[in-house]
């Protein structure tokens, strides 16, 4: 398939405002039902599933099974960084309410951290040389030799996540902030020990983080950033 007739199958798929609908219902990471994503895009359970098989049958959505019931997920995560490349297209919202304004201090983007907080805990790493610009590739970051040791500071195994064919170190462009963020297999490794250790803390169904005392004592020392809650 050439890059043209890719990109107008994505179009299709994508463009359908159903679809999109349900696209977006999943950017958190979290599986969610094909009834659930029904009353999110605002339709039929039938038509739902004919639309659900278009996305699974094009590698955009899995299926994964919980006993007797089945919920759906992207098919990999480079599917959320296309999903977030393609909300930069328009410009973010002016006026925010106060929950869309949660979103954009902090949120996930799939499995790692983004809005303010992730693009400043991204351009720290960059200040302090932890992470740099990819030489070979402008859509990625690579981890400096400095950054090896910081970031075994937080249990993360750096030359482990490359064994991994997953990307390391992606630029995933920040659809409220119009500037990259740390995601690929690093950025998922840094969310997951930022929870673990209790620096954020998730909102039940909701995609805002909120960041805590202790969060925000570790970011200020490890990074000189301050994030507030």
């Amino acid at each position: 398939m050439t890059n043209l007739s890719s990109f107008k199958q994505a179009a299709a798929l994508f463009g359908e405002p159903a679809r999109a609908a349900m696209i977006w219902e999943l950017f958190d990471g979290k599986p969610v039902s094909a009834g659930d994503l029904a009353i999110a895009a605002n339709i039929t359970p039938q038509s739902a599933s004919s639309h659900l098989k278009k996305l699974v049958e094009a590698g955009i959505l899995q299926v994964q099974k919980q006993g007797k019931h089945k919920y759906f997920v992207y098919a990999n995560p480079e599917i959320a960084v296309a999903v977030e490349t393609l909300s930069n297209v328009f410009s973010a919202p002016k006026g925010l309410n106060h929950a869309q304004r949660e979103v954009r201090a902090a949120r996930s983007c799939y499995d790692h951290l983004a809005g303010q907080a992730g693009v400043q805990v991204t351009e720290a790493l960059l200040r302090k040389g932890l992470i740099a610009d990819h030489p070979d590739h402008l859509k990625e970051f690579s981890v400096t030799p400095q950054g090896l040791s910081w970031f075994k500071g937080l249990e993360i195994d750096v030359p482990q996540l490359t064994i991994a064919k997953r990307p390391l170190a992606l630029k995933c462009i920040d659809w409220t902030e119009k500037t990259p963020h740390l995601a690929g297999g690093l950025g998922a490794a840094m969310l997951q020990y930022f929870l673990k250790e209790g620096w954020f803390r998730k909102v039940y169904q909701k995609r805002n983080l909120l960041i805590t005392s202790k969060g925000e004592f570790e970011l200020k020392q490890r990074l000189n950033i301050d994030l507030k809650g």
